[in-house]
This record gives C-alpha cells, sequence and structure tokens, in this order.
C-alpha cells in the first residue's frame, strides 16, 4: 500500500505561496497611499516691495526653508541660520481661518501645526528686520 503525500506537499507549498501573493497584493496599495500623501515642498519667495541691493544681480537668498506634511497636518520649518524671532502667519484662503504667532529660530527648526482644514494656504515670514517671505501650499 503506497501513500499519497506528495501531492499533499504541493498542494500545501501552493498554498502558503498563494497566501503570500495575495498578502503582497493586498499590502501594495496601501503602500502607494502612503507614498501619495508625502510631504509637499512649500517654495519660498520674497515678499514684493524688497529691494536688493544696487549691484550685480544674484539670486535671492532664502533664509526659510518648509515642508508640509499631511499625514502630520504640520508644516516643518529649517532655518539657514539663527534670525531670531520671527512671526508667522498663516491663512487659509479657502475658509478665511488665519492664525499667527511667533517663533525663535535659535534651533533651526520648527513646527507648524495647520488645523483650518482643507484649502489653499498662504504663510508668510517677517523677519525682525522687516523683511518678508511668502509660500504658498494646498492641503
Amino acid at each position: 500500500m503506497t501513500k499519497i503525500l506528495f501531492p499533499m506537499r504541493i498542494n500545501k507549498t501552493f498554498f502558503v505561496a498563494f497566501a503570500s501573493l495575495l498578502c503582497l497584493a493586498i499590502q501594495t496599495p496601501m503602500k502607494a497611499a502612503i507614498t501619495e500623501a508625502a510631504d509637499t515642498v512649500i517654495i519660498i519667495e520674497p515678499m514684493p516691495g524688497y529691494v536688493p541691493p544696487i549691484g550685480p544681480k544674484a539670486p535671492a537668498i532664502i533664509p526659510i526653508s518648509a515642508n508640509y506634511d499631511s499625514m502630520l497636518s504640520q508644516i516643518f520649518l529649517n532655518f539657514t541660520s539663527n534670525l531670531g524671532e520671527i512671526e508667522v502667519e498663516v491663512l487659509n484662503t479657502t475658509t478665511g481661518g488665519y492664525d499667527a504667532g511667533t517663533i525663535d529660530t535659535q534651533l533651526l527648526y520648527a513646527t507648524v501645526p495647520i488645523t483650518m482644514g482643507p484649502g489653499h494656504y498662504l504663510i508668510i515670514f517677517t523677519l525682525p528686520s522687516g523683511r518678508q517671505y511668502k509660500g504658498e501650499f494646498d492641503c
């Protein structure tokens, strides 16, 4: 009398391989959704009215960089140097929401929570010298 074990092993192996592929297929769209919600780089520009010094023209040096993280609903700010205490204004131009505060740039980074819901945002930075920079983003 012969035992039929070989076909059972093939079925178990097939089942394990099929289950692994199924798990991989289920996780792939989730990974894609996570990468779609990646950071948004906010382009910071000098506000109109800033008059650069007279002389050869060079690109403006922007001392602030900003990224919006939609998963955390926060803006991450980095500063090239200690700019002192700067004023930060955030305006949701879609809903009219407004928030303002000061940030000490001594640590060269800061976060700004975004709590006014979805919309088109304008963020304005005012340095102690009076120089202003602005950025725009959507969330």
